[in-house]
């Protein structure tokens, strides 16, 4: 049966906004934080109405990943769309879930890069980076 008979989308279905939500998910999941650790929003960043963005929320500490802002935007439907979206991604293929974050900045290992250093400027150990460094659990 068809994905249109089943009224079901791909991940390329959805608008821009979410799917690069999706790419700093899946970035955050990579880095090797816990998905319960990792909280999508919408609302309120820093005085600025309408953003869609994650919360990493670990070790005590909260670092927001800003997305789209989407102004005049319905929470119920923002919040809906995520959820659609997500049902779609347990239904993808692996290649798709990866194109996800080819199609994004975070594809980049600058940006990569400066994402990784702004969390650890937040005072958050990177899992993987730190499973990967060669002086790892000395003190």
């Amino acid at each position: 049966m068809s994905r249109t008979k089943l009224k079901t989308k791909r991940i390329a279905d959805f608008p821009k906004p979410y799917r690069d939500a999706l790419a700093y998910w899946s970035v955050l999941r990579n880095l090797g934080f816990d998905a319960a650790e990792i909280f999508f929003g919408f609302g309120e960043v820093s005085g600025q109405p309408d953003w869609v963005h994650l919360d990493l929320q670990t070790q005590g500490k909260v670092f927001t990943v800003t997305v789209a802002q989407l102004p005049g935007a319905d929470r119920w439907q923002v919040f809906n769309t995520w959820k659609k979206l997500s049902k779609a991604v347990h239904s993808s293929t692996e290649p798709e879930r990866r194109a996800c974050v080819k199609d994004h900045l975070l594809d980049n290992r600058d940006y990569f890069a400066s994402l990784v250093g702004a969390i650890q400027a937040n005072g958050i150990v990177v899992p993987e980076i730190a499973w990967m460094s060669p002086h790892a659990g000395d003190a």
